[in-house]
C-alpha cells in the first residue's frame, strides 16, 4: 500500500507564514493610524428613504453630525483620505437633495458648498488649516439649519 499526499507539513508551514504576515500587516496598519471606522457606521433597516422623505435641513443636520464625528481624525491628522471621501459624499448627497427645494436652501447651499469644497482641498493637501476650515464649515451648516425663509 503506497502512502499518498505528503504535503501536510508544507501546508501547515504555509498557514503559519500567512498568519504571521497578516499579523505584521495589521500591526503596520495600526501604527500608521489606521482604524476600522467603517465598522462604526450604523445600518438603517427598513424601507429605503425616498428623496422627499426628509427635508434639506434634516439632511444638513445629519451631514454636520457626520463631519463632527471626523473632527478628532482631522485634529490628529489621521485618516485624512477617508475624511476627504466623506466630505465628497456629503457634498454630492446634499447637492442631490436640493432638487425641488426652494430658493432659501439654495442660497444656504452656496455658502456651505464653498466651505465643503475648500475643506476637501485642504484635506487632500493635508493642510494645517483643515481643522479651522472644518470648524467653520460645521458652524456655517448649523446657521443654515436655523435660517428661516423670507416672508
Amino acid at each position: 500500500m503506497a502512502k499518498s499526499g505528503g504535503g501536510g507539513g508544507v501546508a501547515w508551514l504555509a498557514l503559519l507564514v500567512s498568519i504571521a504576515a497578516l499579523w505584521l500587516s495589521w500591526q503596520a496598519y495600526q501604527r500608521t493610524g489606521g482604524e476600522l471606522s467603517w465598522l462604526d457606521h450604523k445600518v438603517e433597516v427598513g424601507e429605503p428613504s425616498s428623496p422627499s422623505s426628509s427635508t434639506w435641513k434634516e439632511d444638513l443636520a445629519r451631514a454636520r453630525e457626520r463631519l463632527l464625528g471626523h473632527r478628532d481624525d482631522v485634529k490628529s491628522e489621521r485618516n485624512l483620505g477617508q475624511v476627504q471621501r466623506e466630505v465628497e459624499s456629503i457634498r454630492r448627497n446634499l447637492g442631490k437633495k436640493l432638487d425641488g427645494a426652494g430658493e432659501v436652501p439654495r442660497e444656504d447651499w452656496r455658502g456651505v458648498d464653498g466651505d465643503l469644497q475648500r475643506l476637501e482641498a485642504e484635506l487632500k493637501a493635508q493642510s494645517d488649516k483643515a481643522l479651522a476650515t472644518l470648524d467653520d464649515t460645521i458652524a456655517k451648516m448649523k446657521r443654515a439649519e436655523k435660517s428661516e425663509p423670507p416672508l
